[in-house]
């Protein structure tokens, strides 16, 4: 009996925004299991080192919230209704987003440049999406870098101020961007990664737009990416100052 081709399409669609989740919620669960098995480590010494064990629980448990705060957002994107927004320092977001990596940074032995603003940054955001945002462009960068030789894997993530938006660039210094994958790299299900979904960037678009911001990517002249996240800022999106 024929397939339905439709039905095919669906499937195949399906199929790849499972393996999108389950590699987003994996990463977090993996590091989790790693903090585990480190922290019975320390308690089964002779004697047993138990502060290095609460340090290993303390951020085991940060990264169960970081996979909780994944599923979530990801069923937040598939409602048609976005979460609510409220002021976030964009500092204080990009900080945490980094140090939620930073085990994956070291492990891949990634130089990491935090560049942040002189007092702060405040948007209106949902904080959950947002922070989903900065993290799959770091984990994009991460992966882009795997194949360059340890010295020259660099990462730069850097807020500034570009009249009434912030500003985040995500920059590495990976293989760069492929001139004829520029005009899909926002697609749903385009990727130019073996195994990759190509969910990633499209999602990162939805929570820009939802955001009232753009998402451009940039292939700097001396090579790697950079992607590029402009929202506006608190106080020039109709949010008056006396709210902030």
């Amino acid at each position: 009996m024929a397939r339905d081709p439709v039905h095919t399409d669906r499937l195949a669609m399906l199929g790849r925004a499972v393996a999108f989740i389950v590699h987003d919620a994996l990463q977090p669960v993996g590091s989790a299991l790693t903090r585990g098995q480190s922290a019975l480590r320390w308690l089964r010494r002779d004697p047993p080192d138990v502060a290095a064990a609460i340090a290993s629980l303390e951020r085991l448990v940060e990264d169960v919230q970081r996979a909780s705060a994944t599923l979530s957002a990801l069923r937040k994107l598939a409602s048609p209704t976005a979460g609510p927004k409220l002021p976030l320092s964009l500092n204080a977001l990009l900080s945490d987003s980094v140090r939620w990596l930073e085990d994956e940074l070291r492990h891949n032995g990634i130089d990491v440049a935090l560049e942040l603003v002189d007092g702060d940054v405040q948007v209106m955001a949902a904080r959950v999406a947002l922070q989903q945002l900065i993290v799959n462009l770091i984990v994009n960068a991460i992966e882009a870098m795997v194949e360059n030789s340890v010295a020259t894997r660099r990462l730069t993530v850097a807020l500034s101020v570009e009249g009434r938006n912030a500003v985040i660039a995500v920059s590495d210094t990976g293989r760069g961007i492929a001139t004829h994958a520029v005009p899909h790299l926002f697609d749903a299900f385009y990727t130019t990664k073996e195994g990759g979904t190509g969910m990633g960037l499209a999602i990162c678009r939805r929570i820009v737009t939802e955001h009232a911001g753009s998402l451009e990517a940039v292939s700097p002249p001396e090579g790697g990416a950079r992607f590029v996240v402009r929202v506006p800022r608190l106080g020039t999106c109709g949010v008056g100052a006396s709210e902030r």
